[in-house]
């Protein structure tokens, strides 16, 4: 009888003992194969729902279901989405002390004991 087991990398040795419990079934999400190939499974998706779209077409059709609606209504939506990230940026953004810096103690003026002593 022969083994089939796969063998291991030494770097996925040392990836599976460092990561999550949970995570170690989903490392193979992480390998370079995966993550070139991705792109063919939306791909794929979108061939499929389109001659879908054709073949099984929507009894009453709206208004946006004719030509070439659904490229421009998703242009003008993404063009949107990244015209509207700086201005959101500036908007919504803190500066980097925001919340107060690391090893930081809050100091609330009259409460705090700074060492000096009163010589009263």
């Amino acid at each position: 009888m022969s083994d089939n087991k796969p063998t291991l990398s030494p770097q996925e040795i040392v990836d599976r003992a460092e990561a999550h419990p949970a995570a170690v079934p989903f490392l193979w999400l992480g390998s370079h194969k995966t993550q070139r190939n991705f792109i063919y499974i939306p791909l794929a998706g979108m061939i499929i729902f389109s001659v879908l779209g054709f073949v099984f077409p929507p009894k009453y059709p709206t208004l946006w279901e004719y030509g070439l609606s659904y490229a421009a209504i998703g242009f003008f939506s993404y063009s949107f989405v990244v015209l509207a990230a700086h201005p959101l940026f500036k908007m919504l953004s803190r500066p980097e002390n925001y919340y107060g810096e690391d090893g930081e103690e809050l100091e609330l003026e009259g409460d705090v004991d700074n060492g000096e002593g009163s010589d009263a």
